[in-house]
């Protein structure tokens, strides 16, 4: 059983390698071909980031890493690199700051409270600073965002909430955001209130992306789902 575990693991991981180039593919063939702004909201160590650096060649890349420890590695690894903006500082519903979960891995840290309403514990629940897309869009005066990515443990539809003018407007033409299937599972956005979430701002659902399985028998742990404006490109692009 642990050999074909193994096994399991090692083709899932060959699977996700590939998934930037099916995802480049479909965003093109439903009619963005040139990617110039991705925001890379849990950008980790900068995985992702350098992913789409590589993928769409043309693309500034606006990357967003709260944690301290994870965003000194996240600057290391794209140091050097052009076309790449980092910030230390998380994305949600309002501006302000953020308590941080930490969690086993670097991997599975999340937000867990406004300040406000729970207090900080030492190192162990550091307090971040806390954006928005439509303040950050303004301020950095960027007209538009061809792929917004999200992977922030369970905290996508606050980050989308923050994001109520950019997609009133039709201003974000794709949307990657990291979900599961299981309702119960509270590390990750449920599919349902992500879908029901993006439907009535007037997205579609396109696929999913990295599919992870945590057994070989197990249905979908979580993946990353793609949802396109349904509005035309010529109606919501700006100049």
């Amino acid at each position: 059983m642990k050999k074909i575990l193994n096994l399991f693991n090692r083709v899932q991981l060959a699977f996700s390698r590939r998934w930037f180039v099916s995802l480049e593919k479909d965003l093109a063939c439903i009619g963005i071909k040139e990617v110039s702004t991705v925001f890379d909201v849990g950008a980790h160590l900068g995985q992702t980031t350098l992913h789409f650096r590589k993928v769409f060649p043309h693309a500034q890349v606006h990357s967003f890493e709260p944690i301290p420890q994870n965003f000194t590695k996240l600057q290391r690894n794209v140091a050097g690199k052009d076309r790449i903006k980092v910030n230390q500082k998380a994305l949600g519903s309002s501006p302000g700051s953020a308590i941080m979960e930490i969690g086993d891995s670097d991997q599975t840290h999340a937000i867990r409270s406004h300040p406000q309403n729970e207090p900080a514990e030492a190192s162990q629940s550091p307090k971040v600073e806390l954006g928005t897309i439509d303040t950050y869009l303004a301020k950095e005066g960027i007209a538009s965002i061809d792929l917004l990515k999200i992977d922030v443990e369970g905290y996508e539809l606050e980050v989308l909430k923050g994001a109520q003018n950019a997609l009133q407007s039709g201003s974000i033409q794709s949307i990657l955001a990291e979900c599961d299937f299981d309702p119960d599972d509270h590390q990750h956005t449920y599919f349902n209130d992500l879908w029901n979430f993006l439907r009535k701002e007037n997205y579609a659902f396109i696929g999913l992306y990295d599919v992870i399985h945590y057994t070989s028998t197990s249905g979908i742990g979580y993946c990353n789902a793609l949802f396109i404006n349904k509005r035309p490109l010529s109606q919501t692009r700006r100049t």
